[in-house]
């Protein structure tokens, strides 16, 4: 595989003995002397081009061994440890071509899901924390009732005592299917599923068990090879990435680019949606970050699907038309604490983005 890292030296480090301890800490772990000639020419890692701070290096697919857990470890294990090192850039071509499958649905599936052909999709988070389970059900209810897409947990919820992870999946479930009956829309209820080891599994079987529509996901706090997982099973649900406990992989100057990490490595780990912080929202990516995003969501990549960039995190009902025409309809748009605002109640303001999103595609 070839990676392209971008290096900031540090006092005492030339680029050149960063870039051999990159190619020796990430493969042999050893004194270039130390290693046998044949496994220097093989497995050690090889620069290929530098271009200013920028190095692409080549690693032996071997050294994956077949497994994400082991790309992961080899693309940034022991150099996570370090600053001033940042992955820019991944040639998929050059990965083992059975290691990622990609999204299963992605935007082309998810149109089709949701009866949407050309326009933009909705998504908004049930909150907040503390919550009881029927509440957060009739607010599913009222969410769906006035069409939003997606109706998704917020992911501080888990299985508090207050809203019990399976009673708050059926009422959610059960309200958002009630809607629909009424409605004749294709709403979708997103219980956020992320837990310890197995539970992720089990709460996916429930969720399926339930009628959820599709499920939440936090790759960084489980493990992103669950949630590609996931995506391979026969019963596989669409996936909504979440990036909490990503922030210290995309902090300047080291990690990773954060259109390589929420673009192209979770296309790659098969989410189907990739939230991110919006510009001048709650975060402060900048509008660059965003549109890299959404392209790295987008571009020809394998031939996997494209997954859906879903830009969040402070997200404004007054200013989804400004929003639209900067991203396109091929977006999802995360509103939250906007659609709670609403002077008409959470169904009016479902129903104003609804009726915004279908006249900007008419």
């Amino acid at each position: 595989m070839n990676v392209c890292f971008e290096i900031t030296t540090e006092p005492g480090w030339s680029l050149e003995a960063r870039i051999e301890h990159i190619c020796l800490e990430q493969s042999v772990e050893l004194p270039r002397d130390t290693v046998p000639a044949d496994i220097q020419d093989t497995i050690v890692g090889q620069p290929l081009t530098v271009d200013g701070n920028r190095v692409w290096i080549g690693f032996h697919n071997g050294s994956i061994g077949g497994e994400i857990t082991q790309f992961l470890n080899v693309l940034f294990g022991n150099i996570s440890l370090l600053d001033g090192i940042r992955i820019v850039d991944i040639d998929w071509e050059t990965l083992p071509p059975d290691l990622f499958g990609g999204p299963t649905f992605g935007m082309a599936g998810m149109r089709r899901l949701l009866d949407a052909p050309t326009r933009a999709l909705s998504c908004t988070a049930l909150k907040p924390m503390g919550t009881s389970a029927p509440e957060l059900g009739r607010m599913a209810y009222e969410f769906a009732k006035g069409g939003i897409d997606l109706i998704k947990d917020d992911h501080g919820l888990a299985d508090q005592p207050w809203a019990p992870f399976q009673e708050r999946l059926e009422a959610c479930a059960e309200g958002v299917a009630r809607a629909n009956r009424d409605t004749g829309y294709k709403s979708l209820y997103v219980p956020h599923i992320t837990g310890p080891g197995e539970v992720t599994e089990r709460r996916f079987e429930a969720a399926r068990e339930a009628g959820a529509g599709a499920v939440m996901v936090c790759p960084h706090l489980t493990a992103p090879d669950v949630q590609h997982r996931l995506a391979r099973r026969s019963d596989a649900l669409p996936i909504l990435a979440h990036p909490a406990f990503s922030g210290g992989l995309v902090r300047p100057g080291h990690g990773f680019s954060r259109p390589v990490l929420y673009g192209a490595l979770w296309r790659a780990l098969a989410a189907d949606f990739a939230i991110y912080p919006n510009t001048g929202g709650r975060f402060t990516y900048s509008l660059d970050d965003c549109l890299a995003i959404n392209a790295a969501c987008r571009a020809p990549m394998k031939g996997w699907p494209a997954s859906i960039p879903t830009p969040g995190g402070g997200m404004q009902r007054a200013s989804i038309p400004q929003w639209l025409k900067t991203y396109g309809a091929d977006t999802c748009f995360l509103i939250g604490g906007s659609l709670y605002q609403h002077p008409g109640g959470i169904r009016a303001a479902a129903a104003e983005i609804r009726t915004l999103l279908e006249s900007a595609s008419a």
